[in-house]
């Protein structure tokens, strides 16, 4: 078996130092960016779909436990379907801006947390760590901006 493993191993450096050495054409290089964006684009969307079923379930959870006056699970059933729910909003939005824009989305998503966190700071009186965080986060959109741009 491990003579087997070691054969495909061979093969693949073969193919891969073949392709290297030959190079692709620019219409190769082409196709082969467009199959990884469809592929990306497809992956972000079932992501996307199993978190949305994901937060949908913790919602019936969260129906079943307040009918059953369980408010504490309620509430934890609750908090998980809002994670979900973010979590299947990131995938569709990194499906829908592509590979090459993803980052931007993952920038707006720290601009909000560190959004929060500013809100946080401010309730608690922390002006400076609030100021901070504000700083921050506006690094994150002009960065979003500039990526989808």
């Amino acid at each position: 078996m491990k003579g087997l493993k070691t054969l495909a191993v061979i093969a693949g450096v073969a193919a891969a130092a073949a392709m290297l050495t030959t190079g692709c054409s620019p219409e190769q290089r082409e196709e082969i960016k467009a199959e990884r964006d469809v592929a990306f684009v497809d992956r972000q969307w079932d992501d996307g779909v199993r978190e949305a079923e994901k937060g949908f379930d913790q919602l019936d959870a969260f129906d079943r436990d307040l009918a059953e006056a369980e408010p504490d699970f309620a509430l934890n059933h609750l908090k998980k379907s809002a994670e979900h729910f973010d979590k299947a909003r990131t995938h569709f939005a990194k499906a829908e801006v592509g590979r090459e824009k993803q980052g931007a989305i993952d920038d707006i998503n720290a601009g909000y947390d560190a959004l929060d966190k500013a809100i946080g700071d401010l309730e608690e009186g922390k002006v400076d760590s609030a100021q901070a965080h504000l700083d921050k986060a506006y690094e994150h959109f002009v960065r979003a901006d500039q990526t989808l741009a």
